[in-house]
């Protein structure tokens, strides 16, 4: 049986002490039951499923997710209607971690060794647990996780402060530029939201944000409205792969590595010089730059620089200052050089010069968080910072580390030895589900709870516009094995685990205390535009996990004015690592990407995520690289070729795709494959792009340059049929045809029928094949002797 909202909430009144309401706050109604397992007795058994509304912590923006349950199994992973982030959207990694949940290779149980020369071998968990308190007794700690924004973040951040170590969180492609610039330019600490949905002209750079940058289900959701609505929206991409949202895209700027600033501010120049914006914009702009400093970036000589045309850049710039409301964005591949900030300072400053900020169409800037002690915004650490990191471990000044949620040996270039650092530290504890590169190296491996099993609370980032709460919740019980004689893992929360050692200390016992006391204060406020609105305590925590979260439409970010200081300082040119002495060979740059389904590796190990087709050349199960085909071609390499791609650093192997689509003097190669460890699916799978990356770094922010690396690619000599789903059929030139029926424009196919076109035909028609249908050169009838002739 479902019920719609307003029967759930009918029957709700009726059967509790107060009514729970369930405000709409603009999300779309849909029919859905969904339910609170802390009601439930956990051995409740029924034949029917129940579903329950949660969040993923780990996955890509804190979207809001419903997971279909029955006989204590999870079966389905769906987006929840009424989350404001993703609205029903869900993405492939979501489907994926259901395999993670009953994965045969997951952990079983902790695994302990004395020295990292030892073999790893199964022990109790209270071994296990005695062994962590005398791992974790000491002032020289560091506690690594990914970027987090709720519960969890902060219990390892105030972990690692009460015991006075570093906490650091590790992300191998986001390390501050993009927070960086939108400090820069929004003098915002949190990022904004675009409302894509709104805008009349979206323009974006290097960001694939249809496939898998930040928020890539909500902005699949906008890009739905902004094609269908009474004025179709326009959209230009600029980057140096041709990807999902390239191909998406009404007008692709296919920049050179390194120029999306300078095209960017070429799209200014035009904007200023054709009078396309008021005069307030326009001093908005200019005031804080070096007087004439545009005309370095005139049309005509940027197109020169980025390979853009000129014609290209002028109508980029037309449409977005003419077709208003406009909204600009950026980062991926274009904050990942050596001026990163630089050209994403100058990608967001767009903005000003077409009044997008705060505007229907434009930019939306978030409030602050709603919980006290959440920021609401997380990023990784700079790759300056984790070579500072990585010295103290090796110089023996670090004795524990403690590891969740980053796989450091897969994710860091070789150049900084992760591999050297760890085993230069005595104790290193690592939590995780399936084994990884990482966790090969630890003394103290420990099985950590998926995400449907364990509570915690997360903050989107960007938010929708107002404050927002996610509320995670358990959804199944212990994962039993098909045959029910065992347990598939005897996993334990991280979070849960360090408040076990230091709760008293850092003020919780439990990751579902901290969830609780959050539906508190909430409650506490009282603020009747919220989305759940109840009597009592209990019935607002319930409402709150039936939801998936709580926010708050009318609580949104102070209307501020701010002036951007000069961006265009610094460095504002790319610069490559060297190709010398690497033998024969072209030289490209290196694009890396993050994959859709594996995302930057964490769901490799699942099936699902491996077999899902790339969405641009359809390859599953290996690793490839993206070539242009006249590059491919000078070396002689073709489709299945197995290429060299060697930098300064190492080299690699993969499985050449030459496409026509692929940008001239680039290679494309994606993140995720490549890893030792990683389960059944996951192991020995292709190479590790991140292993070969230059260590170039932005200027402003420490951040790693991971698309300032050029390679020199080489042929093997071998050849590796690519498995893809996309087929190869040439196309061979045959003798035309006699058409059928010919439909001249306009007409119906009745029409054509009835006015015999056959003054089109005869073009196809030799004298021979004429008289042998019986027609003249004009195609009428000819007579029984004429035929015959």
């Amino acid at each position: 049986m479902k019920l719609t909202r307003r029967e759930f909430l009918a029957l709700s009144g009726k059967a509790t002490a107060g009514a729970v309401i369930f405000a709409a706050c603009g999300i779309p109604e849909s029919e859905l039951i969904i339910q609170s397992p802390v009601e439930l007795p956990e051995d409740l058994v029924r034949g029917e499923d129940a579903w329950f509304a949660t969040i993923n912590p780990d996955g890509r923006n804190g979207d809001g997710l419903i997971v279909r349950v029955m006989q204590g199994r999870a079966k389905k992973i769906a987006g929840n209607v009424d989350h404001p982030v993703n609205m029903g959207g869900h993405g492939l990694g979501d489907d994926a971690e259901l395999q993670m949940l009953y994965h045969p290779d997951r952990l079983a149980g902790p695994l302990f060794r004395r020295t990292h020369g030892g073999v790893l071998a199964q022990t109790p968990w209270a071994q296990a647990e005695n062994l962590l308190a005398q791992a974790v007794d000491t002032s020289s700690i560091t506690v690594v996780t990914n970027p987090l924004r709720g519960h969890l973040g902060w219990v390892a951040s105030r972990f690692a402060e009460v015991k006075g170590g570093r906490y650091l969180a590790f992300d191998p492609m986001e390390q501050g530029v993009l927070h960086g610039a939108v400090k820069t330019i929004f003098d915002a600490d949190v990022l904004p939201d675009f409302d894509i949905a709104n805008a009349h002209t979206v323009l974006s750079f290097g960001a694939d944000w249809l496939g898998s940058w930040i928020s890539p289900v909500r902005h699949t959701v906008q890009y739905g409205k902004l094609r269908d609505g009474d004025e179709r929206g326009y959209m230009i991409h600029g980057e140096s792969r041709m990807s999902m949202t390239a191909a998406a895209a009404d007008l692709w700027l296919p920049t050179r590595p390194g120029t999306e600033g300078d095209v960017a501010l070429a799209i200014a120049h035009v904007i200023i010089d054709e009078g396309l914006a008021s005069d307030s914009e326009i001093n908005a702009f200019t005031s804080v730059l070096p007087p004439g400093i545009l005309n370095a970036y005139r049309p005509e000589a940027v197109a020169a620089k980025s390979g853009v045309p000129e014609e290209k850049i002028i109508r980029a710039g037309r449409r977005f200052g003419s077709s208003r409301p406009s909204v600009a964005f950026g980062g991926g591949s274009a904050g990942a050089h050596v001026h990163g900030t630089f050209a994403l300072s100058a990608i967001y400053a767009l903005n000003t010069l077409v009044s997008a900020v705060g505007s229907t169409g434009g930019v939306t800037l978030n409030p602050t968080s709603p919980v006290a002690g959440l920021s609401g915004s997380s990023t990784g650490a700079s790759f300056q910072e984790w070579e500072e990191e990585l010295a103290q471990w090796r110089a023996g000044n670090v004795e524990t580390v403690v590891i969740r949620g980053v796989d450091l040996v897969h994710g860091m270039p070789d150049s900084v030895d992760i591999v050297g650092a760890l085993r230069s530290v005595p104790n290193v504890v690592v939590f995780g589900t399936v084994m990884d590169d990482t966790m090969a190296e630890a003394t103290l491996a420990l099985p950590e709870k998926s995400f449907l099993e364990d509570w915690g609370t997360d903050i989107p980032e960007p938010a929708p516009g107002y404050q927002t709460v996610g509320f995670q919740q358990p959804v199944v019980g212990p994962t039993i094995t098909a045959n029910e004689t065992s347990l598939i893992s005897d996993a334990r929360g991280f979070g849960d685990e360090l408040l076990r050692l230091a709760g008293a200390d850092i003020g919780a016992g439990s990751m579902r205390e901290l969830v609780e006391r959050t539906a508190r204060e909430l409650f506490d406020e009282g603020r009747a535009s919220g989305s759940v609105v109840a009597p009592n305590e209990n019935l607002f925590r319930t409402g709150a996990l039936q939801r998936g979260g709580w926010w708050d439409t009318s609580a949104t970010a102070p209307s501020t004015s701010f002036n951007f200081p000069n961006f265009i300082r610094g460095k504002t040119e790319a610069e490559f690592s060297s190709t010398s002495n690497l033998g024969a060979g072209i030289d490209l740059t290196l694009v890396p990407f993050v994959s859709n389904s594996l995302d930057t590796g964490r769901l490799s190990p699942t099936p699902w995520a491996q077999q899902t087709p790339d969405p641009m050349s359809s390859a599953t199960w290996a690793l490839w690289a993206e070539l242009n085909k006249e590059d491919a071609k000078s070396i002689e390499v073709g489709e299945g070729d197995i290429i060299f791609i060697k930098s300064s650093v190492g080299e690699i192997e993969a499985i050449a795709y030459p496409h026509p689509g692929v940008p001239p003097g680039t290679v494309g190669v994606p993140v995720g494959y490549g890893k030792t460890e990683g389960g059944r699916w996951a192991e020995g799978r292709g190479e590790n792009v991140l292993s070969i990356l230059a260590d170039h770094k932005d200027e402003e922010t420490g951040a790693l340059a991971w698309a300032a690396t050029s390679v020199r690619i080489q042929k093997t000599g071998r050849r590796l049929k690519l498995p893809k789903f996309e087929g190869t059929v040439e196309a061979f030139p045959i003798e035309p045809g006699v058409p059928v029926l010919v439909v001249a424009p306009g007409e119906t196919a009745h029409e054509a029928e009835e006015a015999n076109h056959h003054e089109y035909q005869k073009l196809f028609e030799s004298d021979e094949t004429r008289r042998e249908i019986g027609r003249d050169s004009k195609g009428d009838p000819i007579s029984g002797s004429e035929a015959h002739e």
